[in-house]
């Protein structure tokens, strides 16, 4: 066990180096977390818009408008100067300009007249607004062919019940996307990162000098200081899992437990250490020095992030990107995660797809010590 005991001993010399990575990439991880979880909290928010009102009428009916959309948005009251107007437009103070006309209640409600409306151009804001306006002036047609009168329509607008989302418990988990998935979905990235630096430098080191043609010249064959080699990356993988595992805990920890499926999360997990010790392994055979190791790792990393689900959900890519990310192990780590995060307790009913896609990844993990023992044995 000579190679093991020298990959300890290289980690051993190196443990701050890897403690000052491993605490890097967990801080950038809690930080994107964080992100994510407060943009899912605001996913059922309504947008609010800075919008001009030049209110020409004065009326009831128009008050009511102006009333309406202030619940929603940020309204202000203007003059009805167009100069002035299309300033603020321009510089940005405003991004939608309302003018309601005089007899809004006749042109706009009983007649046929559209109230005049800019925007600022290339923005989807008009279209929100637009729908706002165009709902409100529906309502008051109803109310106006029913016989109300102007004050009537817009007390009846003022006192109308307001909607309300809630969130059907139909998977087990309220609706809701738990805080510890969020963790789990950049987990993925943490591990690559941290193993494929960790396992790059001390493969590197054992390319410095003479210690290559040493081990080559050594009686201990290239198949057993390679299988040597991944046992002791097994155990580093080993102590990262338990890390970030223990770190979850301290975090969600009991949210995790009454989750109902902790055990999923923990094979899930465990795959994704492996495939990325895996990888980490295979880049550190090719690489020969810091600077292209830092390269590898950053295309290797980052693509495989970008494409499979980690800094993007999988709900907002092309189908012909999850396609292409399908070849990947990290995409079935993070289809994993989703599923398990959307069904929470009720997890089971998707056991099949859930153990199919962590069995995936540990295709991919023998896939690659087999093309790792190959180039260790090819280039010996």
């Amino acid at each position: 066990m000579a190679v093991f005991k020298v990959y300890m001993k290289i980690t051993k010399k190196n443990i701050w180096l890897v403690c000052l990575y491993l605490a890097i990439f967990f801080v950038l991880t809690l930080l994107f977390q964080g992100i994510a979880g407060k943009n899912a909290e605001q996913e059922y928010t309504a947008e609010s818009i800075s919008i001009g009102v030049a209110d020409g009428d004065g009326g009831p009916a128009a008050a009511c408008l102006i009333e309406t959309l202030d619940q929603t948005n940020q309204v202000t009251v203007l003059e009805d100067d167009g100069e002035m107007l299309q300033e603020s437009l321009f510089y940005g103070k405003i991004s939608y300009v309302i003018r309601i006309p005089d007899n809004f209640m006749e042109k706009c409600i009983l007649g046929n007249d559209n109230v005049p409306v800019t925007t600022m151009p290339g923005t989807y804001t008009g279209s929100y607004v637009d729908q706002q306006i165009s709902s409100f002036i529906n309502f008051a047609r109803v109310r106006a062919a029913a016989g109300f009168t102007e004050e009537e329509i817009a007390a009846s607008m003022k006192n109308q019940e307001k909607p309300s989302v809630e969130l059907l418990d139909i998977r087990g988990n309220a609706g809701e996307m738990p805080a510890f998935s969020f963790y789990y979905r950049y987990l993925a990235y943490l591990v690559l990162c941290v193993m494929c630096y960790v396992l790059g430098y001390i493969l590197i080191a054992f390319d410095r000098g003479r210690i290559s043609q040493r081990m080559r010249a050594s009686a201990v064959p290239p198949r057993r200081q390679a299988g040597e080699g991944l046992l002791a990356s097994g155990v580093l993988a080993l102590v990262l899992w338990i890390f970030c595992t223990a770190a979850a805990f301290l975090l969600y920890g009991r949210e995790i437990f009454e989750s109902g499926c902790l055990g999923y999360l923990l094979l899930n997990s465990g795959a994704i250490v492996l495939v990325s010790v895996t990888i980490a392994y295979l880049i550190g055979t090719f690489v020969k020095n810091q600077e292209a190791l830092s390269g590898i790792v950053n295309i290797v990393t980052l693509s495989m992030s970008f494409i499979c689900g980690v800094f993007v959900d999988l709900d907002y890519l092309s189908s012909g990107v999850r396609k292409a990310a399908q070849f990947f192990p990290v995409y079935w780590y993070e289809r994993v995660n989703n599923l398990v995060a959307e069904y929470g307790a009720s997890a089971g009913l998707v056991k099949t797809e859930i153990l199919q896609g962590i069995g995936i990844q540990l295709v991919f993990a023998a896939a690659f010590i087999c093309i790792t023992m190959a180039v260790s044995r090819q280039r010996a």
